[in-house]
């Protein structure tokens, strides 16, 4: 059995472009660009571990497991040894490991509102969210059964937080949001497009403007009005140009 759920689309001799979804998404997230770029290249929708179709690991990743057990099978199983990587969310702060990598797989990534680096938080925000954590802990700490626990939770946690409970991916989602690639923005070479909704609360483009300066042969394209999603499905044309223009660029 596969690791990973995938559908391949599009041109099967063509060029290959890697779709990576959000967190708690899957592979569909991308059918809309997929349809628009037809028959000009391979097309490989897939569902992360832990997501979609996909089985979760069995211990708690990081993003570098993610991005090594991805381009395993992308390898071993598809033969692919060269890529478009596009990641939405979560899928870049993946695509993001794939591309530091010293003989990295991808041609050019696509970074849609992802993370990866740290927010720039005002320093009485800062203690407001200190403060919150106290007391979410103080009162866990008191809590007499797993419901109030889990109502706690609901009081004091994020969405994404919250449902990590009842998909079973607690561990993964809190490594995740802790990491900070900062440091390793940098080593990424290849050319890099980050694309962001100026509407975006959850990724917003101060993020992706960050990364922009430290990923030296970089550029980026913020969209008006979109938020976190809507950049899949509204921004879908812009994608679907950016990843014609790619294929341009490789000869392809």
């Amino acid at each position: 059995m596969s690791l990973m759920n995938y559908e391949i689309l599009g041109n099967k001799d063509g060029f290959p472009i890697v779709f990576g979804h959000g967190w708690a998404r899957d592979h569909r997230d991308f059918i809309p660009v997929a349809e628009l770029l037809g028959d000009r290249a391979k097309l490989i929708l897939l569902d992360l571990p832990g997501f979609g179709a996909s089985p979760r690991p069995e211990a708690a990743w990081d993003t570098q497991d993610y991005a090594k057990a991805t381009r395993d099978m992308l390898e071993q199983e598809l033969g692919l040894r060269r890529y478009i990587w596009v990641g939405h969310s979560f899928g870049g702060r993946v695509g993001l490991r794939l591309a530091q990598m010293s003989d990295s797989p991808v041609a050019h990534l696509l970074v849609v509102a992802g993370a990866g680096v740290p927010r720039d938080v005002p320093m009485t925000k800062k203690w407001r969210g200190k403060l919150r954590s106290w007391q979410f802990k103080r009162k866990k700490a008191a809590a007499n059964s797993e419901d109030e626990i889990i109502a706690l939770e609901k009081q004091f946690g994020s969405a994404d937080y919250v449902a990590s409970r009842e998909s079973g991916l607690r561990d993964i989602f809190i490594k995740a949001v802790q990491e900070n690639q900062t440091e390793q923005l940098t080593s990424i070479t290849c050319p890099t497009t980050f694309l962001y909704g100026a509407n975006d609360t959850e990724t917003p483009p101060e993020i992706g403007k960050k990364m922009h300066a430290l990923v030296p042969n970089s550029t980026y394209l913020e969209c008006p009005e979109y938020d976190h999603l809507t950049i899949l499905s509204r921004g879908r044309h812009q994608m679907t140009l950016m990843l014609k223009d790619a294929l341009q660029e490789l000869g392809e």
